[in-house]
């Protein structure tokens, strides 16, 4: 799509609604996002972005209690006491017993304690909850890749930068009541991702940030490449990431399939439910007006607290989110894509392979045996993937290829206006300095465009 390169500054809604409006016959392609531009010849998306070879999820960094990549290492940093156990005791304890985001209720998920919880019980050796404490050791969780997302570094309206992006680790959860055995436990419908965000407050520190990750790309994998990628995520330790940090889940263990999201509370130090990011509670279908109304009149807006629960619930593999009282599908398709449930259901396609099939069609990054890579769906991957909207039209995607190119912006700065260095002002307003964050208003693109994926 032309204007998504010519209007970089643009919200991704704003773009699509312009292609939109191009669109003359019925079968042509509504862009969802530009496929068309030569990819960075020198950005490796397999050692740079969503790093999956064996190699690196199998080395012995993931192994252990306190692997640099292991889910017990990850969460004693979070504690504040180093009391990591504890810590994800109480996590896991959160789906026993209904509760409440913003007002919309929250069901217990008792699957999570039956599949996850007491077979992990059970290779400890507890009788029961109370007097158990996690062993992570055999933490039924197993890493599938590491992933950077400079795309979603944070560019506010007045041109000022906020964040780098993310770094994500992306964990399944393993059946260890099928085989009892961390190393040979077959994969459950249950991903768990830990975010961190890349602190940056001006250009210089994203481009950084992106030079670390990029310089991984001259590496073969191997040894010296897991000392330069733990290097990286090493930097997540500390205090800085306890005040950052988000978990999500995408849990699929019992019906319907569910999308979570965690904070962690600054004053308990606990992870606790919080409203899952973008994702209005599907309750609201049934009275529609006051969210339709929003989506109509803020376009490029991220929705209030008042329509947000926390949990996304995908009913099924052929969920969309329905019209509703919104003015017209563009719209309607950008306010699914930017749901958690709608970006993980009908909405972009064809999902992950899973292990088991019965499984298939919500995750973008399947399950897997050890000594299998995971799979990825046809969103991340697709060059592009084409998937009919519920018009008819075609909606294309290329997540991954966006991801290259917002990485190759990170790496190249445009130069900030004259206007910022001190010279006099023309027709361009006034972006502020370098010095204070500031980019140049067509930097960035990719970032100022995008909003919060899952996945």
């Amino acid at each position: 799509m032309t204007c998504f390169l010519q209007q970089s500054a643009a919200t991704v809604r704003t773009l699509v609604a312009a292609a939109a409006v191009m669109i003359a016959a019925e079968t042509a392609v509504a862009h969802a996002e530009d496929c068309g531009f030569k990819t960075p010849p020198d950005i490796d998306v397999a050692r740079e972005l969503m790093i999956t070879d064996l190699s690196v999820v199998n080395d012995m960094r993931v192994d252990g209690p306190d692997g640099a990549w292991s889910l017990g290492r990850l969460m004693t940093a979070l504690a504040d006491d180093g009391r990591a156990s504890s810590l994800v005791k109480a996590w896991l304890q959160t789906w026993d017993t209904p509760g409440a985001v913003n007002g919309f209720p929250l069901p217990a998920r008792p699957a999570v304690r039956d599949r996850i919880v007491r077979p992990w019980m059970a290779m400890d050796g507890a009788a029961s909850m109370e007097t158990w404490t996690p062993n992570f050791a055999h933490a039924p969780f197993r890493l599938l890749a590491v992933v950077y997302r400079p795309d979603l570094g944070i560019v506010g309206r007045d041109n000022a930068i906020a964040n780098a992006g993310e770094a994500r680790l992306v964990f399944t959860a393993l059946d260890l009541a099928v085989i009892p055995d961390i190393a040979r436990a077959p994969p459950l419908p249950f991903t768990l991702i830990v975010e961190y965000t890349l602190p940056a407050t001006d250009r210089d520190a994203v481009r950084n940030w992106a030079e670390r990750w990029h310089a991984l790309g001259r590496l073969p994998f191997g040894m010296a490449y897991n000392a330069a990628l733990q290097s990286i995520t090493d930097a997540f330790d500390g205090a800085s990431a306890r005040t950052t940090v988000r978990l999500r889940t995408n849990d699929g263990l019992a019906p319907p399939w569910q999308l979570r999201e965690f904070r962690r509370d600054s004053g308990t130090g606990r992870l606790v439910d919080a409203a899952v990011s973008n994702t209005p509670h599907l309750s609201l279908i049934a009275t529609p007006s006051e969210l339709s109304a929003f989506v109509n009149d803020n376009r490029g807006n991220d929705l209030p607290p008042r329509f947000l629960g926390g949990n996304a619930d995908i009913p099924g593999p052929d969920f969309r989110w329905p019209a509703m009282g919104i003015a017209n599908n563009v719209l309607r398709h950008n306010f699914a894509m930017l749901t958690c449930n709608g970006c993980h259901s009908a909405e972009t396609g064809r999902k992950a392979a899973d292990v088991d099939p019965a499984h298939a069609g919500f995750r973008h990054i399947g399950g897997r045996l050890r000594e299998e890579e995971a799979t990825l769906s046809e969103f991340l991957t697709g060059n592009p993937a084409v998937v009919a909207d519920p018009t008819g039209k075609l909606q294309t995607f290329c997540d991954l290829k966006m991801r290259q190119k917002a990485m190759f912006e990170a790496l190249h700065p445009t130069p900030v206006p004259e206007v910022a260095l001190g010279a006099a002002p023309r027709s361009t307003p006034d972006v502020g300095t370098p010095g204070a964050g500031m980019s140049h208003p067509d930097d960035l693109s990719v970032a100022r465009s995008r909003r919060d994926r899952t996945d």
